[in-house]
């Protein structure tokens, strides 16, 4: 069941058969160079995925997406709109977007984005929307500041530290 949508993409909740594009996105180093170590083990994958699972029990519209492209419903990546790292005690609402390497430079990124703050801003009473990036990931620094985002500054967040951008509800 969709969820929300982009003119190409139709984002929808994960389903047992995503498994293995997961698999496949979480432990390619090339797709997870500026997101995280690669999960190389399967059950770890399994894990993850069960967590979103947990956190949208207790916040049913935030949570992970699937990002399948209309025109044939390929799996193009994943999407999130969440507490930042599923923190349910943090107050800030983190968006962030992982694509298959063959949806890379097609601006699925772009079209994206503002669509997914419209949808953090609407399932949140949060004053401002954040994300994260590899101080090394331009493209994706490109997309936010394209968007609205302002650099706010560098924070330790995950496996190191990032970029840290805001952008402030209207």
């Amino acid at each position: 069941m969709t969820v929300f949508e982009t003119p190409r993409l139709l984002l929808r909740r994960p389903e047992p058969a995503d498994f293995s594009w997961f698999f496949s996105a979480m432990s390619d180093p090339v797709v997870m160079r500026y997101i995280r170590t690669p999960m190389t083990e399967e059950q770890a994958v399994r894990d993850r995925i069960a967590s979103w699972e947990v956190y949208r029990e207790q916040f049913p519209n935030l949570g992970v997406f699937v990002a399948v492209q209309k025109s044939d419903g390929a799996f193009a990546g994943y999407c999130v709109a969440r507490h930042v790292n599923f923190d349910t005690e943090s107050t800030e609402i983190e968006i962030g977007y992982t694509f298959l390497k063959p949806h890379w430079g097609m601006g699925l990124a772009s079209e994206l984005v503002p669509v997914l703050c419209q949808y953090g801003f609407a399932h949140s009473r949060a004053p401002y929307l954040v994300a994260f990036t590899d101080p090394e990931n331009q493209a994706s620094q490109r997309v936010l500041l394209k968007n609205g985002f302002e650099l706010f500054g560098q924070r330790k967040v995950y496996e190191g530290i990032s970029n840290e951008y805001r952008l402030h509800a209207q």
